[in-house]
Order: structure tokens, then C-alpha cells, then sequence
């Protein structure tokens, strides 16, 4: 069976997606909602830190898989999906059969981080939104498969699994 991973940046849905997929009964992972799949790593000495009391300083650390957590979660006989955006997803491609980016415009992206703004500070928030379509861009060109989130979230999902055959 196949090995599929779901990406996009912040609040583009990837989560209520893999929720959708658990719903229909695959084997879909949230990475980000696994202990210890998924950690703060600094970006120069690969040391495992400790989430910070403040912002995270992204030009510092990233949010990093670890490969023996990946590894297990592929290793199912089922269809497997995971989603997340990590630091270091892209030298896990070739663990995939296809990589689906998840893509929203910039309207959709401001009333999602707006929805959410008890996880995010102001600062956050504007981080996210800056160059947003640019970095987009770039999870799809270096391989990923573009899903226009524009809801219903079911019928989001559908269209992932039309492309694999399911």
C-alpha cells in the first residue's frame, strides 16, 4: 500500500485533512499531535532542545522529524498518511509515493490565523502571512502535488484520494 504525506504552510488545513482521512477509516498521522515524532531542533548543532517560554527563534532552531518515528509510522502494511510541515520534511520525499501540498490563498490563510488567534501572537501572525503564496510556491516545486483547500473539507480529501486511486 501506498505512503502518502500531506504539507502546506500554517492553517492551510492539513490537520482537519488527515482528521478527515482518519473519519474514512485510513491510517493518518498529525505528526505535530505525536509525542516525540516531531522536536525542536537547533539548526547548526542538531541538539534537541527544549520548547522556549517565548517565541521561537526559526532563524536558530527548527521543528524537525526524526527519522526512527517516520520510519515506524510508515511501516503499517496499510495506506499510511502523515501531515505536517517540518524543517527537514524534504529529505523524507523519497519515503513517499506522492507529496501533496496543500494550498490556500491569502483571504482563506488571514481568517484561518484569525480563527485561531489564541494560538498565535500578532507577531506570529504576520510572519505567517508575509510571502505567503512565494513559500507556497516553493513546497510545490520541489515536488509536491497541489490541493486547493477551498472546502468542504470532505471533498478535499476526495480529491487527494482520486489521486492516489482510492
Amino acid at each position: 500500500m501506498g505512503k502518502y504525506f500531506i504539507t502546506g504552510r500554517p492553517g492551510s488545513g492539513k490537520s482537519t485533512i488527515i482528521r478527515e482521512l482518519q473519519r474514512q477509516g485510513f491510517t493518518a498521522y498529525d505528526t505535530d499531535a505525536l509525542d516525540g515524532v516531531t522536536k525542536l531542533q537547533d539548526k547548526v548543532t542538531g541538539e534537541i532542545v527544549d520548547w522556549p517560554d517565548g517565541p521561537v527563534d526559526w532563524g536558530h532552531f527548527a521543528w524537525n522529524w526524526q527519522e526512527e518515528q517516520i520510519q515506524r509510522l510508515l511501516a503499517s502494511a496499510d495506506t499510511v498518511f502523515l501531515g505536517a510541515i517540518v524543517g527537514n520534511q524534504h529529505s523524507f520525499y523519497p519515503l513517499f509515493d506522492k507529496v501533496f501540498v496543500v494550498t490556500i490563498d491569502e483571504k482563506t490563510l488571514s481568517r484561518q490565523l484569525e480563527a485561531h488567534e489564541h494560538k498565535r501572537t500578532p507577531e506570529e501572525k504576520e510572519r505567517l502571512a508575509a510571502n505567503h503564496m512565494a513559500k507556497q510556491k516553493i513546497l510545490i516545486e520541489v515536488g509536491g502535488i497541489p490541493i486547493v483547500n477551498s472546502g468542504p473539507i470532505d471533498k478535499v480529501a476526495d480529491k487527494i484520494l482520486r489521486l492516489i486511486n482510492q
